[in-house]
């Protein structure tokens, strides 16, 4: 019996799963589950698993069938953790905009803790600007015309300060550089050239430290790939996906 790998999708912070509808859109019928990252921030692992069987129940896969794991930014850290913890449930990892820390490390390299420290009490007085402000810096950096005004309703997530807060939390606390080496499954890495919410050394530190991954960098291009460049991973979904079939190459 043929298997079509089922697609997990783990969003970016401050964002709703509608994030991924122009991703998906000339997609088709392909079985996909999409998780909201304040859920798979509880437990990457048994968000993976829970996903894993509800896409395989919904592809009439044999129970255990690996996934092909799709995070960004946030979604990509918890997705990279979630990988590390269960393996054998990862076909495949997309990683878009995701950093492997967040804050600056011993070189200076990162975001200013102090940035961090003012966003998070931000959230506190004002939450509406805190979002606004994120998502100005977030497409700043792209070339294409995008207006995140025209989306910005529909894309962000119905959650309150404190959720939003834990997963500013969360992306100053991990620092993923140590299991790296650890986490098998093939990686496909796309990040933007003018990404100035993680910087352009992210793609570069997953590329070096996963044993098996592959990085697209696009030109100009932001932090908001999902929004502003769906097409392209589009394409890389499916090539992946034809990959597992034997209809076509990998993507990179």
């Amino acid at each position: 019996m043929s298997v079509q790998n089922g697609v997990v999708l783990i969003s970016g912070w401050s964002t709703a799963s509608s994030v991924w509808d122009t991703v998906l859109a000339p997609l088709g019928d392909i079985p996909v589950v999409r998780v909201d990252w304040w859920d798979g921030l509880l437990d990457p692992e048994q968000a993976l698993r829970q996903a894993a069987a509800t896409v395989n129940a919904r592809a009439n896969n044999p129970i255990g069938t690996p996934v092909i794991l799709v995070g960004w930014s946030l979604g990509g850290q918890i997705a990279l953790s979630a990988a590390d913890m269960a393996p054998e449930l990862v076909q495949n990892l997309i990683l878009i905009s995701t950093p492997v820390r967040l804050l600056a490390d011993e070189t200076g390299v990162g975001t200013d803790p102090a940035a961090l420290r003012a966003m998070r009490q931000g959230l506190r007085r004002n939450t509406d600007l805190i979002l606004k402000n994120f998502w100005a810096e977030a497409t700043a950096g792209d070339r294409t015309g995008f207006d995140i005004s025209e989306v910005f309703d529909a894309i962000i997530a119905d959650v309150d300060s404190k959720t939003l807060d834990k997963g500013l939390a969360a992306l100053g606390d991990t620092d993923l550089r140590s299991r790296l080496p650890h986490i098998q499954p093939p990686a496909i890495v796309l990040q933007g050239d003018d990404d100035r919410i993680i910087g352009p050394q992210a793609a570069q530190q997953l590329h070096d430290g996963l044993p098996h991954a592959n990085a697209m960098v696009i030109n100009g291009a932001s932090h908001a790939l999902p929004l502003t460049h769906p097409n392209v991973i589009t394409e890389v979904l499916q090539a992946v996906l034809a990959s597992q079939t034997g209809d076509g190459e990998a993507a990179l």
